[in-house]
């Protein structure tokens, strides 16, 4: 499974969010309010072009260790 940082746009309603990502099974893993990243794990590649009403830029976690 591959991670993902996002940022999001300003005013967004996570739980909207939470749906869409659901429809294309993806995972918000986690969410650091303060920066206004989301954290995302999936099989499949993600792009800020699928949600681009949410997120700033979308990159790939390279650092990310699995264990």
């Amino acid at each position: 499974m591959k991670t993902y940082l996002a940022v999001l746009k300003k005013d967004i309603n996570l739980k909207d969010l939470e749906k869409e990502l659901k429809k294309k099974n993806i995972k918000l893993a986690a969410h650091y309010k303060t920066i206004e990243v989301v954290k995302l794990e999936s099989e499949l590649p993600v792009s800020e072009k699928d949600f681009h009403d949410y997120f700033l830029s979308v990159e790939e976690d390279k650092d990310n260790l699995t264990i």
